[in-house]
């Protein structure tokens, strides 16, 4: 009687189990690659192969120490690491961390961008089957700190186009309770059009001399010239731009000068007012402005007084941004460039769920955040 031979196919893979015997096979083949390197590696230190006398020999092996070493991969349990009579120190990685430079990288990226400490470990554990414990994640965050010390001393360009200052709040524990804390900050952007974030500090908005020690160290490290500040209409920080930068030309933010002014008219009334006031400011040149501003000011100076009163006050201000050329005009008509700065770092704190615990890890965190981002050139006019 013939046999019959049946042929029996292997059940398919799934793609959990294809990516499971992927990733093994990618870490076997790994976990080869790092033990031929460090054999390599001890032998030229050593200056010679196992179990070969020859003059000349530097060093004699030693045996192994076992650790595990974190990859993106997963964790590579008892890698065996040569050592030698005199200390052989590997090059491959750093003989104490457990982990990766880009793991460290991840785990602060993630924490930057808004994840909660718990949820970086989430992630890294999903990445690397290991979770950090949170103490170890903020050990990784607070890397930044002399990248920070560094930052905040660079030397700036001589000449800024463009400057933009504003103030916004965080809350930091002080003591027991959460309270509001000020950050001072200004933005410029160079004659290539670059933005860039120049500096920040610690300091109540309403506080003049707050303002005077933010725009002196920016003096100080190398700014005699800012062609055009942009701002709100807050008194401290104009009287500390006359001291610090004298005879600067300053554009006062129309978004908030408008809310201001529609702020004295009946809401019932802002809707027939406001395209009239905002006419005021997308004039196509600065004379028809004035023109339509003074029109402005002869219909309702007498139905709404308050309210011609509070355009009238910085009211060349707030037509400044005429004399600049026009392809910038949407840029600097307003401050929204730092308020979308601010309004970055906040989406990331908010996330976090909690208050900073002190000053330093707020400006810390707003640090990180501004290393993170990528900053849009503006275009500049043809020459």
């Amino acid at each position: 009687m013939t046999s019959t031979t049946q042929n029996t196919q292997p059940a398919p893979l799934s793609q959990a189990e294809f990516h499971d015997l992927l990733g093994e096979k990618m870490r076997s083949a790994i976990r080869l690659t790092l033990i031929t390197i460090l054999d390599e590696e001890v032998t030229a230190c050593i200056g010679a192969q196992p179990y070969v006398r020859r003059p000349g020999r530097r060093d004699q092996r030693n045996g192994s120490y076992r650790r595990d070493l974190g990859t993106s991969l997963g964790v590579m349990e008892d890698l065996p690491v040569p050592r030698t009579r005199q200390g052989f120190r590997t090059h491959v990685f750093e003989r104490y961390p457990r982990r990766q430079a880009h793991l460290d990288t991840a785990i602060s990226e993630m924490f930057v961008y808004g994840a909660s400490t718990p949820r970086v470990g989430e992630v890294r554990e999903t990445l690397t089957g290991r979770k950090p414990s949170p103490s170890t994640v903020s050990r990784v965050f607070h890397t930044l700190e002399d990248e920070f010390v560094t930052w905040k001393t660079r030397p700036l360009a001589a000449h800024y186009l463009y400057a933009f200052a504003d103030g916004t709040y965080f809350t930091v524990i002080y003591g027991q309770d959460g309270q509001k804390m000020p950050i001072l900050a200004v933005i410029g952007i160079r004659p290539d059009g670059q933005r860039e974030v120049l500096a920040f500090t610690v300091g109540e908005c309403e506080n003049e001399q707050a303002w005077k020690d933010l725009l002196a160290d920016l003096k100080q490290r190398g700014v005699p010239v800012v062609d055009l500040w942009v701002t709100d209409g807050q008194q401290a920080m104009r009287n500390a731009l006359a001291v610090k930068f004298p005879g600067h030309a300053r554009q006062r933010c129309i978004k908030h000068k408008m809310d201001n002014v529609l702020s004295y008219i009946p809401k019932t009334q802002q809707a027939q007012v406001e395209p009239e006031l905002r006419a005021i400011f997308y004039q196509a040149t600065r004379q028809p402005a004035e023109q339509v501003r003074a029109a402005f000011y002869e219909k309702y100076e007498t139905l709404y007084p308050t309210a011609i009163e509070c355009l009238q006050r910085d009211g060349e201000a707030g037509l400044t941004f005429y004399d600049f050329p026009q392809a910038h005009w949407k840029t600097i008509r307003t401050t929204n460039v730092i308020e979308r700065l601010f309004g970055e770092v906040k989406k990331r704190s908010h996330k976090m769920a909690a208050a900073f615990r002190n000053e330093d890890s707020c400006l810390l965190m707003f640090y990180a955040v501004i290393r993170s981002l990528k900053f849009r050139k503006i275009a500049m006019p043809a020459k």
